[in-house]
């Protein structure tokens, strides 16, 4: 698709998806020829504004839509940046096909928590964990990605763990599972580009 379809898509997406609400404007900010799942492909991503109201979990009414050889997705900009977003999108299309769902709680693997904390002193040893709880619990093929809502030295952040390869979001305004999308989407990312600059082996 060239740009000028790209945005005739994602306006029809959008038609599709919100009728009348559906903006008649779009902002194009980025296009990406990347693969790192199966079926993807060239995508775009346009951002576009809806009334607050319409949507609370977006403070500012700014989405982005996801457009191109992919499946479509729009979802509030969580103050994302196009590469972000785009991994946010990567993020959510893994979830929905790995099926991950939300567990209770009292499903968190019995060490998570303290590996949790191990990982946080280990990034920086000067650290002081005031709080910690479990926002968020998901099963993903038998494995439990943990979300905790974590205070460090008076910053609020989400901690990503127990199955899970670990990291740190500045996200704690937003649900958890906003952290786990984009988080997961940043991991198939830069999976499939390690992967891409491998050297390949030839047959003789």
């Amino acid at each position: 698709m060239n740009p000028q379809q790209l945005h005739d898509a994602a306006l029809a997406e959008l038609q599709r998806q919100l009728g009348p609400r559906a903006p008649h404007r779009l902002t194009p900010v980025g296009i990406f020829d990347e693969a790192p799942l199966e079926g993807e492909g060239r995508t775009a991503l346009f951002s576009f504004e809806l009334p607050p109201a319409n949507d609370p979990c977006s403070g500012d009414g700014r989405h982005y839509v996801a457009v191109g050889l992919t499946t479509p997705t729009y979802f509030p900009s969580y103050d994302f940046d196009a590469d972000d977003a785009y991994s946010f999108h990567i993020g959510t299309r893994f979830m929905v096909e790995m099926r991950i769902a939300r567990i209770d709680a009292d499903q968190e693997p019995p060490a998570a928590r303290d590996e949790m904390r191990k990982f946080v002193i280990g990034c920086n040893p000067a650290a002081r964990i005031e709080r910690d709880e479990l926002a968020a619990l998901f099963t993903c093929d038998g494995q439990k990605l943990a979300v905790y809502r974590v205070v460090i030295s008076g910053r609020p952040l989400y901690v990503l763990g127990g199955d899970c390869p670990p990291g740190f979001y500045e996200l704690v305004q937003h649900p958890p599972q906003v952290a786990l999308r984009l988080h997961l989407g940043k991991l198939i990312r830069a999976e499939a580009e390690s992967e891409r600059r491998r050297p390949q082996r030839h047959r003789l």
